[in-house]
């Protein structure tokens, strides 16, 4: 199903990742779909307890509206895109889980909760996040991203070869520039010199460290030629180089994650929980 799923609620935040989605859509020449989810059952608290066929047709009709306020939203954005929308009952995770199953991209809202209850909070689209397979963009609200580079953490393992892959595919369609992230420890310079460890030392070890990197992203550089490679190789605590990296301007963040897949698996690392929660640019999670 190669298309763009977007969540919404009628929130600002849907407001803006409805924005993101379109623009997405229109660049990756892809049909956007906007889902809105409802549930109509009561919690644990009160089983047993039937909700009135009347307040379940006004819950129906504000994830309608919701929809409908989206879909006018993208084309506003962006005039010739297709644009899908529908309603479904459910928990909004799971929801936005079993369609996006197979969607190219799933992008969410974060830090709003609009009249549907539930679909923004931020545990729903960090578990989207951490349970999704594929492409997952959280777009804080009030911020779409700026015209600066791509950002992508790139750790000494495989799993951050797909985020790594997907920052240069899109710096290549975006026509941006990619800034790739690496420390090699998570202690900062000060730190090392406090544990015996000279400015030699530490010189040699970052020096090895860039050679690392320059090899592991040697095959995008050429598939990928034209686009403008920053490396920033440092010892610092990863999330917040990221975030540092990245600032206000970036036009987005690219990470993998240590997470494993369905609701049994292992949420997001602590690594892609803080940039998500900290973030001031729309942050990608890819897995696959």
């Amino acid at each position: 199903m190669s298309l763009i799923l977007v969540g919404v609620d009628g929130s600002d935040a849907s407001t803006d990742a409805v924005k993101w989605a379109a623009s997405a859509a229109a660049s990756e020449r892809l049909p956007l779909k906007i889902v809105a989810a409802y549930t109509s059952t009561t919690s644990d608290y009160a089983p047993g307890l039937v909700i009135p066929q009347d307040v379940i047709d006004a819950i129906r009709a504000e994830a309608t509206a919701a929809v409908q306020k989206a879909a006018e939203v993208a084309r506003a954005e962006v005039a010739d895109i297709e644009v899908s929308g529908s309603i479904v009952e459910g928990d909004a995770a799971r929801v936005m889980l079993e369609i996006g199953e197979h969607a190219h991209m799933i992008v969410l809202g974060t830090r709003g909760l609009g009249s549907v209850k539930g679909l923004f909070l931020g545990s729903v689209s960090t578990s989207v996040a951490a349970h999704a397979k594929g492409r997952v963009v959280i777009v804080p609200a009030g911020s779409l991203g700026g015209d600066g580079p791509i950002v992508v953490g790139i750790d000494d393992s495989a799993v951050s070869d797909p985020a790594v892959a997907e920052a240069y595919r899109l710096a290549g369609v975006r026509n941006r520039t990619l800034t790739a992230v690496h420390t090699w420890t998570p202690l900062d310079a000060d730190a090392l010199h406090g544990f015996g460890l000279d400015q030699a030392e530490i010189d040699e070890m970052s020096r090895q460290a860039v050679e690392a990197v320059s090899e592991r992203i040697a095959g995008y550089s050429q598939d990928y030629p034209d686009v403008e490679v920053n490396r920033v190789v440092i010892p610092e605590e990863p999330a917040k180089a990221i975030l540092e990296a990245a600032g206000d301007d970036a036009s987005l963040i690219v990470m993998g994650s240590r997470g494993r897949g369905g609701f049994t698996g292992l949420l997001l690392g602590s690594r892609s929980q803080k940039v998500l929660h900290h973030a001031h640019v729309p942050v990608m999670i890819v897995r696959k």
